[in-house]
């Protein structure tokens, strides 16, 4: 078999093949983790009997969501937060993700850099998110700026760690046999250490897909006023119990889904990059 050969054998049809699996794979999840959860629910006011006053079932969440009269309006503020949300949740996602392959690439070339700088993002993300939020608030204000910066910190620095390591996790007799082929630190980077990282970067989108929803969550809380978060604040000032639980249904589905979609795309890109790291 040529080497043309053996790389469309882990290609386009392979790829495809996987995303399907994928797809199924996360479909059947999804449906686990829902059932899961659902008992769980049950048993937690079952076995700590949760005042039905504030704890309410999956019976009255749907009841309160489906009701003839109030259930449309219902339906409309819940589907306006949740894309107020799922806005959020994407750009600060996808910036936070771009900006750390950025910086941990700039690592890379400079090791100088990484020294200066890398403890102080660490020291950064010591400091909890929730201390932070009212003073990037203030900086940045409290619209999609605002909102974008806070999300992407929260995506930003595990990231960062994941990718940098990934980049560096490379076999030292590749980057001899480049650096004898005058490959400069550029092509390295294309050739080598970018499709060797691509298995940490996934990793990394995994981790930072839930925790882009938290960074939204808690923005529309103590930020913007705005999304899930919100709602979710509101209903239990003004003791609306039951659209507290839809919106925790709404925010738990959301993760979940978030989630799925990363590990759908993670299956066709590493059949192409890193086949031995397909999951069968």
């Amino acid at each position: 078999m040529t080497a043309a050969q053996a790389s469309s054998s882990v290609g386009p049809g392979r790829g495809w093949g996987g995303l399907a699996l994928a797809m199924l794979r996360s479909l059947l999840t999804f449906a686990v983790v829902t059932a899961l959860l659902l008992g769980l629910w049950v048993a937690y006011l079952e076995v700590f009997d949760v005042n039905s006053y504030v704890g309410k079932t999956p019976g009255d969440v749907w009841t309160w969501v489906t009701d003839p009269v109030e259930g449309a309006d219902r339906r409309a503020e819940m589907l306006d937060a949740t894309l107020t949300t799922l806005w959020e949740t994407g750009l600060g996602f996808v910036t936070g993700i771009l900006g750390a392959l950025v910086v941990a690439v700039l690592f890379v070339v400079s090791r100088a850099l990484e020294r200066t700088f890398l403890p102080i993002a660490l020291a950064l993300r010591s400091v909890p998110i929730v201390a932070m939020i009212p003073l990037l608030a203030y900086i940045f204000g409290r619209g999609t700026v605002g909102s974008l910066v806070i999300v992407s910190i929260i995506t930003f620095f595990p990231a960062l760690v994941l990718v940098s390591n990934g980049l560096r996790a490379v076999r030292p007799e590749a980057i001899e046999l480049l650096v004898a082929y005058n490959a400069g630190t550029f092509r390295q980077l294309v050739k080598l250490r970018l499709p060797s990282a691509l298995p940490s970067l996934l990793a990394a989108a995994k981790v930072c897909a839930p925790l882009a929803v938290l960074g939204s969550i808690l923005n529309g809380w103590l930020s913007t006023g705005t999304g899930l978060g919100a709602l979710m604040v509101n209903s239990t000032i003004t003791a609306q119990y039951v659209q507290l639980w839809a919106a925790v249904v709404v925010v738990t589905v959301v993760s979940i889904l978030f989630a799925a979609v990363v590990s759908i795309a993670e299956q066709p890109i590493l059949s192409r990059y890193a086949p031995d790291r397909v999951r069968v």
